[in-house]
């Protein structure tokens, strides 16, 4: 059994040092980065992605552990997900 997650708290802050807005994530042992608006939404956005990529890569492991395939294939057909969804990474729109 895995050892309990620290707790894990987020704080927004408008700084003195420049009157700007900032996010800042810290445990009980405490500041662990301080960021920009920008910064963190960008992790917030890669934190909701690997989510749903992480799941979609458990259903492949579950659902294809429970078929008779060859040793390796779950593997080989989980790197073809990957790879697919990295060519839709590549896809991105015009602002307008």
């Amino acid at each position: 059994m895995s050892k309990p997650a620290e707790q894990f708290f987020v704080n927004g802050i408008v700084a003195v040092r420049d009157q700007m807005p900032y996010l800042q994530l810290s445990t009980e042992n405490g500041l662990v980065v301080e960021l920009t608006m920008a910064q963190a939404r960008q992790v917030a956005a890669d934190i909701v992605q690997m989510a749903a990529r992480t799941e979609a890569d458990a259903m492949i492991v579950k659902f294809f552990g429970k078929m008779d395939f060859p040793a390796g294939a779950t593997s080989g057909l989980m790197q073809e997900f990957r790879d697919f969804r990295a060519e839709l990474d590549q896809d991105e729109a015009a602002r307008t």
